[in-house]
């Protein structure tokens, strides 16, 4: 079990890792852009469609490790006063919730991804990239939104079989 959660997080941390370029690459792309249109009078043709697919990635690939770490957005008043069995219980109840979210994003994003590379749709610029790639974050982050469900009830619950073994 212990080796399926390393994993688990091993790919998580990938993905934050990635976003944190991605969302690194934003401003240079976006000033680099800005320079060459404002000083120059010569904008670039890429860097508005390159910096939307930069945010795609960052918006659907990371919920599911801020889920796991628990950095994800929610109400925890009710959550953060618990303690013990009933802790556990209310975050791992919270964490299944998503489950149907993530379902919603896997079906509904595989059907545009295969829509769109059946149909051999291209984004509407110049740079013409194949829209079932930007499509595939979708169901891909969704994926990962069940893996973070998945490491987090692991972890909730390897935690307390973990003291228990110590007391």
């Amino acid at each position: 079990m212990l080796r399926i959660t390393q994993a688990l997080a091993m790919v998580q941390n990938a993905i934050l890792a990635l976003s944190a370029m991605a969302l690194f690459a934003l401003p240079l792309i976006t000033a680099y852009d800005v320079t060459l249109r404002y000083l120059f009078h010569a904008p670039t043709i890429w860097a508005t469609e390159i910096s939307i697919y930069l945010l795609q990635f960052a918006v659907f690939m990371t919920p599911g490790a801020l889920l796991a770490d628990g950095n994800h957005l929610r109400v925890s008043f009710w959550i953060e006063t618990r303690t013990g069995l009933t802790r556990r219980i209310a975050e791992t109840v919270t964490a299944l919730a998503i489950l149907p979210y993530a379902a919603i994003l896997i079906w509904f994003g595989t059907s545009y991804t295969l829509r769109a590379f059946d149909r051999g749709m291209l984004s509407p610029t110049l740079l013409q990239v194949p829209l079932w790639i930007a499509y595939a974050l979708i169901p891909l982050g969704g994926a990962l939104l069940v893996l973070g469900v998945v490491l987090k009830s692991l972890t909730l619950w390897g935690e307390q079989d973990k003291a228990e073994a110590r007391a």
